[in-house]
């Protein structure tokens, strides 16, 4: 057993090694029946034995029969399992590849965006020092008019004028580009 997991007992190595050898065939053709192919089966052949360690202690415990019976229903359990989650990987896989596949390139839609962030850009920067700290303490931190004039030491009153006055400067200067339309009057309040 690698990285992490438990490891066999000394007592224990030789009673599972020969528990092992008595039923690894019989357990593979068990597997054989329901598996899709032998990998698979090997797989969970090799799955069932690790089990079968970590329960060991119990396990040795049982009669042969007890033994083979539980093997059995452990390798059905597990192949239950790695069926579920095939089913649920197939399930996926149409989502999962539509994320994996390059999204063709929208070069009008990428000039016109790169074109607003340029006016954006050169309209914040035409602001004042406190126009430019109350929009970002406002659509940057999400705070409420309140907390930005307590913040400021200023009236509420004054951090709305202010909001308001920087709202007309961005659909001036974005034009077509602001993306709130004209009726955009979020943020006046609270």
């Amino acid at each position: 057993m690698g990285g992490g997991e438990a490891k066999i007992p000394r007592r224990y190595r030789a009673p599972l090694t020969r528990f092992y050898e008595a039923n690894d065939r019989w357990l593979y053709g068990h597997a054989c029946l329901r598996a899709e192919d032998h990998e698979l089966a090997a797989d969970l052949v090799q799955d069932t034995f690790e089990a079968a360690a970590r329960d060991w202690r119990t396990l040795r415990k049982l009669t042969e029969e007890q033994q083979r019976a539980w093997l059995c229903r452990t390798l059905a359990h597990k192949d239950v399992s790695d069926l579920r989650r095939r089913l649920a990987f197939r399930r996926r896989l149409p989502e999962l590849l539509h994320r994996q596949q390059a999204t063709e390139a929208d070069t009008p839609k990428q000039a016109l965006d790169a074109v607003a962030l340029q006016l954006a850009a050169k309209t914040i920067g035409d602001l004042s020092d406190k126009q430019k700290k109350i929009a970002l303490m406002r659509w940057n931190d999400h705070m409420k008019l309140s907390e930005i004039a307590a913040a400021l030491d200023i009236a509420e009153g004054t951090v709305a004028a202010h909001l308001h006055d920087i709202r007309r400067k961005l659909k001036a200067g974005l034009g077509p580009y602001y993306p709130f339309g004209a009726d955009d009057e979020e943020g006046c309040t609270s």
